[in-house]
């Protein structure tokens, strides 16, 4: 099985890339920082295919996917770990679409049949987050990606289902360049190196959802089930008292 991560030039994406090519696998590699990626590769054991290209441009992911599909692998899995986020969001919100959704759905118009016809059955790994259980203040726009995301990966996996193995990581909050812009508590963060051992254990596993910590993931679960009356006013409650 080869491996292509899109968004490993940093963050979880880049610790993930680093576990594999550990591990011996063959990886491709993308982002849409060429330097980043290349300082990425550089850290690696083996020479890997790197693909550089702006998930903002319909183009370039339609040109690249059909690279990678052009290759003669017997499965593929493709780890979708790219995210574009910002406190402002709303004076980027396209950029955060574009990056973290329309990418991806730009990749799967020419990937999703090859999946499905691999000689072995190959993987679709799709990073949302635990905000997707629950809106919340601030970001909306990042949110309302997230949330997309895991209804994309539910409905894949569903019609997909014993053909391609569909998951969907949603972890809490992970030490990286994007919540190193956040100031506000971020209980029960972790490395994304902690991260990236628990996401490749989970791709390996026969569950759908990769998810972490637990204690966040039991908080988000208990706000998404709870009334959206009591949900809402807790949420006001601890948006008050955290500033």
């Amino acid at each position: 099985m080869k491996y292509w991560i899109i968004g490993a030039s940093s963050g979880i994406g880049k610790s993930i890339a680093i576990e594999l090519d550990k591990s011996g696998h063959d990886l491709i590699l993308s982002s849409g920082n060429n330097n980043k990626l290349r300082k990425t590769s550089l850290g690696l054991t083996r020479d890997h295919l790197l693909l550089p290209f702006d998930l903002s441009r319909k183009s370039e992911c339609i040109k690249n996917a059909k690279i990678v599909i052009n290759k003669d692998i017997n499965s593929l899995c493709i780890i979708y770990m790219a995210a574009a986020y910002s406190q402002n969001d709303y004076d980027d919100y396209e950029k955060i679409i574009d990056v973290n959704i329309t990418g991806l759905l730009h990749i799967l118009s020419i990937t999703k049949e090859y999946l499905k016809n691999t000689s072995e059955q190959s993987k679709l790994i799709i990073c949302s987050s635990l905000v997707a259980y629950k809106g919340l203040p601030y970001s909306q726009p990042y949110s309302l990606t997230k949330a997309a995301l895991l209804s994309l990966g539910s409905s894949l996996s569903i019609e997909l289902r014993d053909v391609v193995d569909v998951k969907v990581i949603t972890p809490g909050f992970v030490k990286t360049q994007l919540t190193d812009k956040n100031n506000f508590p971020m209980p029960f963060i972790m490395s994304s190196e902690k991260a990236a051992k628990i996401i490749i254990n989970g791709i390996y596993s026969k569950k759908y959802e990769i998810t972490f910590p637990l204690p966040m993931y039991i908080i988000m679960k208990c706000l998404q089930i709870l009334p959206n009356f009591i949900s809402n006013y807790i949420c006001s409650v601890i948006k008050k008292t955290t500033g």
